[in-house]
């Protein structure tokens, strides 16, 4: 298949094989963008994107790869699969240059599909402080997807194309009242395998260099983040949770800042991290870490801290 679309290649399989040419349906999306569904021999599957193009690229891309899995369907779309790879670098390609934000994308399209929220995070560095080469990790429930440049944000937004490519074909997949949680019978064995998950880690940390030798080397971006991208990240966070988020944050029915703190970041989808600090004070030294994709640690007192979150986002969500 060179240079042929997934959207010609989609075509002219329907011709060859004499069945129904596939149908393709747009609907508005967030921010001005597209959503696209497309239906052939009774599958369907979506793709979005800030144009149509895109979204219908998407969208016969993902129903390429669910149809071959059809009987006999998987030799006559043999030269598609080969070449699938490549397709989806190019699209990865051209969506960085069009600085289309992906990670926003993904994450609005998890929103309106009722989805877990991703999670995006830098999993390797290497390379040479001239050369350097990140690696991106981006998980939505149980589907992890990566994505590699010399760009940390480029990886990021590499990763989540490639997740977004993958939810939009299977989206049942991912759903929250399709995910079931097995809760294993505790074995003997359990402490062995927690030993063994320790050392895991143990060898997996020593594969990092310190932040003294990354810095000497010149390899740690040391910039800094400015205050105004975390406050538009905020603020431009998904309507939906941040009027459920004021909501929280106007009501006076909660029975501590705790309670209100952990309801407020709930409603953001935000999943805490929380830890003790080691001290030398009689009350204990919170640490609360926020998953989201702009680093945002607090610390404070227990007495305190929970209050602190909730005046910090009174401020950034405005």
């Amino acid at each position: 298949m060179d240079n042929k679309s997934a959207v010609s290649t989609l075509q002219e399989f329907g011709a060859k094989s004499k069945i129904s040419a596939p149908t393709y349906e747009f609907i508005d999306g967030e921010d001005g963008g597209y959503v696209c569904k497309v239906s052939m021999m009774d599958s369907e599957s979506y793709g979005n994107g800030r144009s149509k193009r895109d979204a219908k690229h998407l969208a016969a891309s993902n129903l390429l790869r669910k149809i071959r899995k059809l009987p006999g369907v998987g030799s006559l779309l043999s030269d598609w699969e080969t070449n699938a790879t490549d397709e989806i670098s190019e699209l990865a390609d051209e969506m960085t240059n069009l600085n289309r934000d992906m990670l926003k994308e993904l994450r609005d399209y998890c929103v309106r599909h009722d989805m877990p929220l991703p999670i995006i995070e830098i999993v390797q560095q290497s390379g040479t402080p001239n050369a350097p080469e990140f690696v991106a990790c981006c998980s939505v429930a149980s589907i992890v997807r990566y994505g590699k440049s010399d760009k940390k944000k480029d990886a990021r937004q590499r990763a989540a194309i490639e997740m977004l490519s993958v939810i939009a074909n299977d989206l049942d997949a991912v759903r929250p009242d399709q995910m079931q949680v097995v809760t294993p019978k505790p074995t003997e064995s359990d402490a062995e395998m927690i030993d063994v998950q320790a050392d895991v880690e143990a060898e997996r940390r020593k594969k990092f260099n310190t932040y003294r030798e990354l810095t000497d080397a010149g390899s740690v971006d040391n910039t800094g983040l400015r205050l105004c991208d975390r406050h538009k990240y905020f603020k431009n966070f998904y309507p939906a949770l941040k009027e459920a988020a004021f909501e929280v944050i106007k009501s006076d029915e909660y029975m501590s800042t705790k309670d209100q703190a952990l309801s407020l970041l709930s409603a953001l989808k935000i999943t805490p991290r929380i830890g003790v600090v080691e001290a030398t004070s009689i009350e204990p030294l919170m640490k609360i870490e926020l998953n989201c994709e702009f680093d945002c640690l607090f610390l404070g007192f227990e007495s305190e801290i929970y209050r602190q979150i909730i005046d910090y986002f009174k401020d950034m969500l405005v």
